[in-house]
Parts: structure tokens; sequence; C-alpha cells
């Protein structure tokens, strides 16, 4: 018999897609405003194009947070955008979450675990020594973040502080876009050395030039992908205002709940969300953050 009968076979037996519930947030944008006080009627989700029933509910609370930070002997020269970023977060992390503060370079080492002691994070990050490694494994350690998030239940959310650089993973970038899209963690990176990037790129090889392309084309690409924001600041005091929008835009995000029947099928499921006002007979469309959609 041809294989497409077996195929056809274990699905019928395997019987229709099991639905899961799921928790999408997302948020609404004019400009540089973000709009709060809609209601389901003010929204629209579809997947794969079909439109999905949802309702509206308050976001998970508490958020878990994860600051994942670069830290590797290749990095002296950035390091002050990386120090800057971190205290810059951390001195914007609201109370009542649970904060955990992860660096790597040639692997994940975890400075601390999740504490509602932003405290905690902050001395951690002081006492660290100098660092060991001069890879820095981007890849890899984004990668088996999200793996560990996955297991976690709630809202989740990854602030990626680094250059977005990588030397030595074992991972590709195609085996973290796939991650990515499978995983549901909102991603916000601050991208560091870009004041750098814009004295020195002039003078740079072609080889390293594209190096530093593709790691801010991958870092825009985690944010889109979850639904999050990648900043490249030319200062250092630009942190602190990547900072709060970032706690600024989780305050008033969006939780619309619903049913996926997906197919497990490992492919890509696109999502897109409609967020818009009727006044007088008259629609105004927003721009939506959230993620692409879904790899199941």
């Amino acid at each position: 018999m041809p294989l497409a009968f077996f195929l056809n076979l274990l699905l019928a037996l395997a019987g229709p897609p099991q639905a899961s519930t799921i928790s999408l947030y997302l948020s609404v944008e004019e400009g540089d405003k973000l709009i709060g006080g809609l209601t389901e009627k003010n929204f629209r989700l579809y997947e794969d194009g079909r439109p999905v029933a949802f309702r509206l509910e308050p976001p998970e609370t508490p958020m878990l947070v994860t600051l994942l930070v670069e830290r590797s002997r290749s990095s002296w020269f950035y390091q002050n955008d990386l120090d800057a970023a971190v205290h810059a977060f951390l001195d914007a992390a609201p109370e009542g979450h649970w904060y955990s503060l992860v660096t790597f370079s040639h692997g994940l080492e975890v400075a601390v675990d999740f504490t509602r002691q932003v405290g905690e994070l902050r001395a951690a990050y002081s006492g660290l020594g100098p660092p060991m490694w001069q890879d820095i494994d981007t890849y890899d350690a984004i990668y088996d973040t999200l793996e560990k998030l996955e297991l976690l239940g709630g809202r989740r959310v990854l602030i990626f502080i680094g250059s977005g650089l990588d030397t030595l993973s074992g991972r590709t970038l195609a085996d973290v876009q796939r991650k990515i899209e499978s995983v549901n963690v909102t991603v916000f990176a601050a991208g560091a050395g870009s004041s750098l990037r814009g004295l020195y790129e002039p003078y740079l090889e072609t080889t390293a030039r594209m190096d530093l392309l593709q790691a801010e084309a991958f870092l825009n690409m985690l944010a889109r992908k979850s639904g999050g924001q990648a900043w490249f600041p030319k200062f250092e005091t630009a942190y602190r205002d990547i900072a709060r929008a970032v706690f600024t835009t989780l305050e008033n995000q969006y939780r619309l709940v619903y049913e996926t029947s997906l197919p497990r099928d490992r492919k890509f499921h696109r999502l897109r969300v409609e967020a818009f006002q009727i006044t007088d007979d008259k629609r105004r469309d927003f721009r939506v953050r959230v993620r692409e959609g879904w790899r199941r």
C-alpha cells in the first residue's frame, strides 16, 4: 500500500487536533503612544487567515522576567554599555514580579534564580568576577534560556542585553528562530556596542560589517517573532529610557485568551490581530505589536 495511505490512517487514529488554551500578549500603539482602554469589540484575531473567537482577560501576574546578559572577555570594549543597561533595567523594574539574572559567554551562569528582591540581582551583578571566556555564544544562550522558560507557567519575559554577535554556538540562527516561534515568551533586546559600531564601521572589513548587520537582524527577529521590541542606542544614557519603555509596555499590554486547534505539524502558523475603534461610522486602526505566529 502507498505511504500516503498509512499516513492518513495514522491521522485518523489520532483523531482531531486537541484544542489548547493560549494567552496572547500584545500592545496597541498609535505613533509613540500606547493605547489603553480597549475592549473585546475593538479586536479581531486570525490564525492562518481564519477568524478565531477569544476573550479579553487581565494579564497574568506576577510576571517571570529573566535578564540575559552577555559577559565575555571579548565584550570589554562595550562593557560600559552592558553595565549601563543592566543597572537601568534593575532601576526601572517594578516591584511584585519575579526576576532572575543569567549571564553567558561559553555556557550559561545563573547569577540569581527567580526572586522578588531586585536588590539581589543588583548585588550579584556588582559582585561578578572577570569573565573567563573569549566566546560569545549568543545563539546557545538564548536557545537554552527559552528552553528553561518553556517549562514554567504564567507570563514570561526575556530581556536580552548584549551585542547579538555569535562566535562558537552549537545552535544555529535557524534553531533559535524555530524555538522562539514555538515558545510563548516575549523578548525585548537592548543591543550593546551600537555607538562603537557607528564609530568604527567605516573602517571594518566586509566580513566584520556583515557580522554586525546579522547581529542586529537577529535581535530584531527575536523581537518581531515574539511580539517584543529591539533597540540599538547610540548613547549609554539611552538605556534608562529603553528600560522604562519596556516596563511601561508590559504594564499596558492586553491579554487575549483563546482556544487553538492548530495541528502539531511543526509548521509555522501565522497570527494576525487587528485593533481599532469605530466612531461615527469611521474606523480608526491602530498598530498592534504581537508575535507573528506559532510553530506547533
